[in-house]
Parts: structure tokens; C-alpha cells; sequence
């Protein structure tokens, strides 16, 4: 039982309220995706297309020694989109703390609070990969759907764990399945309510889809947005149930108590 109650709803209604005053959560996770997609365009979009071409001027071989010899290239790339997206993520998080706490958000402060943790950030990035290669493949079965889903619950908590408690990698993710796992009720409200921005971005986002140049922007918006949304709920969530089980965070709850936008 939570030793200092709160209704998770209230939190989500919050959120919402606050993501609305402080948009500008929106642009890291933005910014990161344009990036990332430019990336995959420029660099893995050339070297199919090299593989290509070469496969229909000198055939098979061609084809195949081409792929070969840019491996190394999609390699690179696939790393470096894992960097961007880890970093704008965490960005994010860390502006929304500051962002509960009543201030605006600091995104340069955020950057540096976020370099300072990138070893532990991508630890667990890799760790999670490692976790999510048995529901991927499961995938093709359908069962590795819920399988995934499950995993997200039980990691929810692993970014603001970092970010916010200056936890490891590897500690991050025990600590984000044993804040799941004892307070499960106020931890599916708050993940349900993750699922539910999403499911209802990518609705917006497919009535954009098929415009021209409008649509590519309005996917970088609403995924900005979401991805805000949801990381104001972890951080909102990570400190109200945290302070429960740990004397090092009460000040930070209190501090998001007095701050909220839903509070009375």
C-alpha cells in the first residue's frame, strides 16, 4: 500500500495540462527522429540503392560485394541512431523533471545532465535490446506482441531511474521491475496512459500519411509530442512511487506535489 496516496488519473489529467504549457518537451524526441530518419535515408537508403544498381549492372556478386563492403557503414549508422534516440529521450526526461518541478524547460542543462549519464543510458539500451530479441522473434507468432508490451510496463521506469535517481544501467532496470511490480495498479494507470497517446498519435498520424511533405512533419510533431507526454508520465510517476520505497527522492515528490498542475 502507498504510504503517500495519489490518484493516478489525476496525474495522467496533469500531464496532459502541463505538456500543454510546456510544448516545447516536444522538440528533442522531434529533432532526434529527423535526424535518425536522415541518417537511415542517407546512409543505409545508399547503400540498398548501390546494392542495386550494382546488382543490375554486374549482377549477384557485384551486389553482394557491395553489401559487404558497406556493412561497416550500416553498422555505423544503426549505432549512431541508437545514440540519437537514447539521448533525445533523455533529454526529454530530464527537461520534464525540471518542467514538474515548476520550471521551464532547460534543455542545454538537460543535455549536460544527460552526457553525464550516457554510459549508464546506453548500458541499459543494450541490455533492453538484449531483453527484447525473444518477443521480437516471438513476433512472428503474434505472442511477442504482449510479450513486448509486458517488457515496456516492467521497464517504464528505467530512463527517469538514471536521469533522475543517477542509478546504473543495469540497476535501472531491476529498479524500474521492482517499482512495477509492487505498485502495479498506479503503474499500469500511468502505462495505460502511454499506450493510449500513442495508439491515438498514430491515428493522427495516418490521416496525414499520404499528404506530401505535410505528412512527414505532422509524424515528427505527434511523435514529439507522444514521446513527451509519456516521459512527463515517467518522471511523474518514477517520483511519487519512488519516494515510497527510497528516502533519497521524498524532496523531489514534494517538489512535483507542489508544482503539479493538478495539484489542489
Amino acid at each position: 500500500m502507498l504510504a503517500r496516496p495519489f490518484d493516478p488519473a489525476r496525474e495522467l489529467e496533469a500531464a496532459a495540462r502541463l505538456l500543454a504549457q510546456r510544448w516545447t518537451l516536444a522538440l528533442p524526441t522531434a529533432i532526434g527522429s529527423a535526424l535518425s530518419a536522415a541518417i537511415v535515408f542517407f546512409t543505409i537508403g545508399g547503400v540498398v540503392l548501390a546494392a542495386l544498381g550494382a546488382l543490375l549492372i554486374g549482377g549477384p556478386h557485384a551486389a553482394l560485394s557491395v553489401l559487404v563492403a558497406g556493412a561497416l557503414t550500416v553498422v555505423l549508422a544503426i549505432c549512431a541512431v541508437i545514440v540519437i534516440s537514447t539521448v533525445s529521450h533523455a533529454v526529454v526526461v530530464a527537461a520534464a523533471d525540471a518542467a514538474w518541478a515548476g520550471g521551464e524547460p532547460d534543455f542545454g542543462a538537460a543535455f549536460e545532465r544527460v552526457i553525464a549519464r550516457l554510459p549508464s543510458l546506453l548500458t541499459a539500451a543494450v541490455a533492453i535490446g538484449v531483453l527484447s530479441l525473444v518477443p521480437l522473434v516471438l513476433c512472428l507468432v503474434l505472442i511477442g506482441i504482449p510479450l513486448l508490451i509486458a517488457l515496456g510496463f516492467f521497464l517504464m521506469f528505467v530512463t527517469p531511474a538514471i536521469v533522475i535517481g543517477g542509478e546504473g544501467g543495469l540497476e535501472a532496470i531491476r529498479s524500474s521491475f521492482r517499482l512495477t511490480a509492487r505498485y502495479p495498479g498506479p503503474s499500469a494507470v500511468g502505462f495505460g496512459g502511454i499506450l493510449a497517446a500513442f495508439v491515438i498519435g498514430r491515428i493522427a498520424d495516418a490521416m496525414f500519411v499520404h499528404i506530401p511533405l505535410i505528412g512527414v512533419a505532422t509524424a515528427f510533431v505527434i511523435g514529439g509530442l507522444t514521446a513527451a507526454y509519456a516521459s512527463l508520465i515517467a518522471v511523474r510517476f518514477y517520483a511519487l512511487l519512488h519516494s515510497v520505497t527510497s528516502p533519497k527522492t521524498p524532496q523531489l515528490a514534494a517538489a512535483h506535489e507542489e508544482s503539479s498542475p493538478g495539484a489542489s
